[in-house]
């Protein structure tokens, strides 16, 4: 199963893990579209796991106005449960405390590395 979309692709791979690639800066429309992608990919790592495991590399990718920021938030605590782990993968420290500030949840947490963020959701 696996989704291309011009500001994101969405895939699971054979750990069960969510993978997620994003392209473009988002806007309320590609977050809507995501949103709606999402369900089934989360449905089948909780099938595996008990809980949702997503990987989200945002390398490359602009920073999110604070506007998005929120509505992914809202997006988070809408789709996301208790014991579901997210981590996200960003190009800098600055992005990484971004993150860290605006979703302090401890099932969500940044990380520079793709390694890293795989480590922590297996390990998790």
């Amino acid at each position: 199963m696996r989704i291309d979309d011009p500001g994101f692709s969405v895939w699971l791979d054979d750990r069960f893990i969510i993978q997620v690639r994003t392209r473009t800066a988002w806007t309320v429309e590609i977050a809507d579209r995501y949103w709606a992608c999402f369900q089934p990919f989360l449905d089948a790592s909780r099938a595996q796991w008990g809980h949702a495991r997503v990987l989200v590399d945002r390398r490359g990718t602009p920073i999110m106005p604070i506007t998005m920021v929120q509505v992914m938030r809202d997006g988070i605590m809408a789709f996301y449960r208790p014991g579901d782990r997210l981590a996200l993968v960003v190009d800098s420290s600055p992005l990484k405390m971004q993150v860290r500030q605006n979703y302090q949840l401890p099932s969500i947490d940044a990380f520079l590395s793709y390694d890293a963020a795989l480590a922590w959701l297996e390990n998790s």
